[in-house]
């Protein structure tokens, strides 16, 4: 299980094993390369989810976040309310799992910096991702102290098919 901060510059964040990714592209991305545009823009994108190559969580406020990548089989409760729910995404790990910041899709960097590593070892998944809140009373007024997304990983024998839906609204930095 990981347990840890990301933050992010992109309004977003993806969980990816950066090997199988490469595979795709024969081995190797160039530096710099925008993936991200390729994937909203073309049906590349449905390919790269339909393979299980990214789980993305897409159009969320640029902050720092708490996250949990864990398999379904770890016990672990999310450190506030669950706003959010979107699920199943299919994941394939070849060498090691890592959760960033969706910038690593925008401009590929092959630095290692801001790639958080899991901990999770290969093998066929279904995703699902849970958005989380904590909320206390500072003085009259409520404030977030604390959000971020659980990924759980449900081992499976073969790639599920995509039933997330990427347009969901995953923004959990709010108060209604």
């Amino acid at each position: 299980m990981y347990l840890g901060r990301v933050d992010t510059d992109f309004n977003g964040l993806v969980l990816f094993d950066p090997s199988a990714l490469r595979q795709h592209y024969g081995g190797r991305i160039r530096e710099g390369t925008d993936l991200f545009t390729r994937y909203v823009s073309t049906e590349e994108g449905d390919e790269v989810l339909s393979k299980g190559l990214i789980v993305p969580v897409l159009a969320i406020d640029d902050a720092g976040y708490d996250i949990a990548v864990r398999l379904a089989s770890e016990p672990h409760a999310p450190p506030g309310e669950v706003l959010v729910e979107n699920g199943k995404y299919p994941l394939r790990v070849v060498e090691h799992l890592v959760v960033a910041d969706l910038l690593v899709l925008k401009e590929w960097s092959n630095k290692f910096e801001s790639w958080k590593e899991t901990g999770i070892g290969p093998g066929v998944y279904a995703v699902t991702v849970r958005g989380f809140r904590n909320i206390a009373m500072k003085g009259r007024k409520r404030q977030i102290v604390q959000a971020g997304y659980e990924f759980v990983l449900e081992p499976k024998r073969k790639l599920p098919k995509v039933s997330a839906d990427t347009g969901m609204d995953m923004k959990v930095l709010r108060l209604d």
